[in-house]
This record gives structure tokens, sequence and C-alpha cells, in this order.
């Protein structure tokens, strides 16, 4: 068990956060979440044992494994990650190799952070698979929903300096957030009808007041007298009253207004918009380092208003597809294309500036939508104004995010876009990309943003490029569903067979080109 109270973390003269209470069963699969810079590493530097600059109560009865504790590795660790001790590992081998130490503590507590960076989608799996199987719990820091959702069953977030328990997976965090949004508006709605309510009983009432001081004007003096004497005891009840009522609306709870996000939509100026079907193409496309081939005589097209997700295993060539299509590297490119390269923006920042200046810079839109991007992305009303040079990794990678998606590119490259970005900037950025009205490719490993934005999907396996109309989730329940496919196949069979039949007849131009269009897709879809 672990258990936390009052504790208090400092970072100078800045509150990091202060978790009231906190306990944690030994078999809690827990997901910590939460912007960047909020604390979560803090937090878990602070169970483990390696932070003691803190105030409060922690007691710790499990034993707990960090990664980063142990320095000594046996070759037996080595083995059981498919590595050699001596040999060079790239970021990917090392994390596998890190998780490989974590993973055979099987009678520690965990506590894990990222641990997706550098894995591709199955690994990912993998590791979820053997998380949620194993008996010992863990507390897990990571930004990738999908992977929360499979592997655990208790969320926790830090905002505000406060933590926030949801007894559930990230799907159920996303429901719970919704109706406690609606929740405070509803109880804001309420605030405000019973504040408009008591003011108007408070005016209703001052008002007959004004009239009890007032005798008529041809009332004689003692008859005014009397009336005089009968007022003040009305006067009274109605002070009474009054001050109940303002009594009230002092006591009355004020109630914050949810902020509404305004809408947004992010389109291209008509006049500069490609009207052609096909943006990108290559029909035998052929790329090899030394004796390693990545791609032999594959063939593949982006259309028009496409969102397409690049995947594959790691190695497969994702980001040097990506670079020969900036290049035009055995890649038939759009005339008109005009290309934003996402990890190319770096030199286009300038630190000394402040974050408004630099994509006013190069922004198509009015100050007013671009500091609405700027706001999805959290950098709200003074945020704006602060120099780059002071920002932290992840808002550097927002500040590049706004810079492209306001420019005027009509075609966009992402290679993991998401890396750096906390779970709130990554709906943000989803958001925006939903709102952009023009094609990008993107490489990403989480697996709910390419569900969210993809349309289409190219696969890279076995040194060819495979298309695929719709998201990730779709593509796996086609595979996983044979007898689906089979169905599929069969009813463009069908057409296929009925649109022949219609092209023999005396038909009109308009309906023979679009008939001929459909074939051309159908035939398409069936290669697949």
């Amino acid at each position: 068990m672990i258990f936390i109270k009052n504790l208090i973390k400092d970072i100078g003269v800045r509150r990091l956060f202060t978790i009231d209470e906190l306990t944690i069963n030994p078999n809690d699969k827990l997901a910590l979440i939460g912007n960047n810079g909020v604390g979560k590493t803090s937090l878990l530097k602070i169970i483990a044992g390696l932070d003691k600059d803190y105030e409060g109560s922690l007691e710790v009865k499990e034993s707990i494994s960090y990664i980063g504790e142990e320095d000594i590795i046996s070759s037996e660790i080595y083995g059981l990650a498919g590595l050699k001790v001596d040999e060079q590992l790239s970021p990917g081998e090392e994390q596998r190799l890190n998780l490989t130490i974590l993973l055979n503590r099987k009678e520690s507590f965990l506590l894990v952070d990222e641990p997706t960076s550098h894995l591709d989608l199955d690994q990912q799996e993998v590791l979820a698979k053997t998380l949620i199987e194993r008996e010992k719990g863990y507390i897990l820091i990571s930004h990738d929903r999908n992977f929360i959702n499979q592997s655990c069953d208790r969320l926790v977030e830090l905002i505000d300096g406060k933590l926030e328990i949801y007894n559930g997976n990230y799907s159920f965090y996303l429901e719970e957030r919704l109706r406690r949004r609606k929740f405070a508006q509803k109880e804001y709605d309420n605030y405000l009808a019973e504040k408009k309510h008591l003011e108007g009983v408070e005016t209703y009432l001052e008002g007959q007041r004004a009239r009890i001081r007032t005798a008529p004007k041809r009332m004689g003096n003692s008859e005014a007298r009397l009336h005089k004497m009968g007022g003040q005891g009305n006067k009274r009840k109605m002070d009474n009253q009054i001050k109940s009522v303002r009594s009230r609306l002092e006591r009355l709870e004020v109630k914050e207004r949810p902020k509404a996000e305004s809408e947004i939509l992010l389109l291209m100026p008509e006049e500069e918009r490609i009207h052609s079907k096909i943006l990108i193409r290559s029909e035998s496309l052929n790329k090899s380092f030394g004796n390693k081939v990545l791609f032999n005589k594959a063939e593949f097209e982006i259309k028009n208003g496409s969102k397409t997700a690049l995947i594959g295993p790691n190695g497969s060539g994702k980001t040097t597809l990506l670079k020969m299509i900036i290049q035009g590297e055995g890649i038939w490119l759009h005339p008109n294309l005009k290309i934003g390269y996402y990890s190319q923006l770096e030199e286009t920042i300038n630190t000394e500036k402040s974050i408004l200046n630099n994509i006013l810079t190069s922004s198509i839109y009015d100050q007013t939508l671009t500091r609405i991007v700027l706001a999805r992305l959290a950098f709200k009303e003074d945020d704006v104004h602060k120099k780059v040079e002071v920002l932290s990794d992840g808002e550097r990678a927002k500040v590049k995010l706004a810079k492209i998606l306001t420019s005027n590119f009509n075609f966009l490259i992402f290679d993991e876009p998401t890396n750096y970005l906390d779970l709130r900037a990554i709906e943000a950025l989803e958001e925006l990309l939903e709102a952009y009205d023009r094609s990008f490719i993107f490489v990403s490993h989480d697996v709910n943003f390419i569900n969210k934005i993809a349309t289409n999907l190219l696969i890279i396996e076995d040194k060819k490029l495979k298309a695929f109309e719709g998201n990730f989730q779709e593509y796996k329940n086609r595979k996983n569903n044979p007898i689906k496919a089979d169905e599929d196949s069969y009813m463009i069979d069908f057409r296929l067979s009925s649109i022949n039949s219609r092209l023999t007849m005396d038909i009109s131009k308009e309906e023979r080109e679009s008939l001929e269009e459909e074939y051309k897709e159908l035939i398409r879809l069936k290669k697949k």
C-alpha cells in the first residue's frame, strides 16, 4: 500500500501541487495524467524515494521499482530484451532494455514514465498486454490514450495543483469530465437565475419602501403625523425584507462561468486551392541504404482532401518516405503544391520574438483567428506575448504547430506531431486538424490520434506501400474479419458487373464518365 496525506511540493516560490489524500493499493493499475509541467514526474520521484524535498506524509509499504535506478545491467537482461551487451543502442532499443529491467521485477510495484516512447504500434500492444497481465500494480505516466485504455483501470489527474480521481480508464475519464462540465454549466445557469431573481426582488422592495415615505400632498399635519407613524412600521418591515434579500445575495455561492470555446475553421483562400484529384504519386518507388532495402517498386498516391496516416514498424522507412516526398525523390508532386514540414520549422521560430509575433509573420488569418488557434493550444491572453526563449520543449512544439497550421501551405507533413504534447494539447491539435481543410500526411504511434484524424492509411509492408481508406480501427476490423472482407469483395464484383452492363447501353456522356470513374475506384479497392 502507498499512503499520501497533505503532501506539498514546492519548486522555489512556486507551489507545484498539494495532495490532500491518496491511497494506492498493491494491485492498482493507475495512470497519472496532466499538462506538461504540473509535476507528474516529480510525484513519481517522491514515491520512489528519489526526492525528499517535500512537506507532508508519505508511507510506502511496497517494494518500488523505477526506471533509472539500476546502473549495472546483467547480460541476462540484455538477452531477455533481445540485445547484445556491447552493441550501440538506438533510442527504441534503449527503451526496450529499460522496460525489460522493470518488467523483470515481478514482485515490485512499478513507476513507469512514458513507457511507449520510441515503441511502434505492435510493441505498444505487447507492452500493454504484459502490464495488464502482471499481478502487481503500477503507476504510469503516458500521453497515449489508447495505451492508457489498454493498461489502466484507474486514473488520477494533476490539475490546478490538485489531484482529481477517476475510477476508470481514459474513456471513462472523458465521459466523466464531460459530465462534470455539464454539471458546472447547470450550476452556473442556476446561480445566474437565482441572482437575477433576488436582484429583482430587491429592486421591487426598494420601490415599495420609497412609496411608504411620502404622505399625500393634501393631507393635514396631524393626519400626516399619523400616516408617518403607520409608515414607520411598514418601513421597518420593508427594511428587514430588503436586508434579508441582500443577505441571501451575499451568501449566494458565486459560480464561475465555464469557458466556452469559439468555433474554428482553418480555410484556404479559394483562389489558392488545388482542384486536382491527385496531389502526390509514385508508380515505382525504390530506396535503400547499403544492403538495407526500404522500398522496392512500391507504388502509392495521395488524393486531394485526404488526411493520411503513414504506419509501419520502426525502421521500415516512415521518416525516409516523408523526406522523399519533400524532395520529390522518385515521386511526382503536383506543381502547385506548397509543402509545410513540421520537423523543419525549428529554424523559422525566432526565439527572441514573442509567440504571437512569430505566428503573425506567416499567418494567412487575421489576428483574431490566429489568437483563437493559439488559445486552443493553451496560449491565452498575455501568454501570447511571452518570448519563445523562455518556453519549454512542449510549449515550443505547440508554437511550431500553430505556425504550420496558420501558414500559406496547401499540404502538410507531420512526423510525430504529438511528441512533447500533453493530453489536453493532443486533444486541441485533433480539433485544429479536424477544422483544417487541406490535405496532410502524418506519422504517429498514437492510435487514438490516428483513429480521430485519419481518413486514409498508407501502410509500409514488405517493402511495399499498401493503401487503405479508413482509420486504424477500421483497418484492424477488416484484418480481423476476413468474412466481411470476402463479402465486400463479392459486393465489388457485383457492382463491377452492373457497371459493365450499363456501359454497353446508350447512356449520356455524363453518366458514362461517372460510371467509368466508379469502375476505376472499384478496381483499386479490389486490389487492396
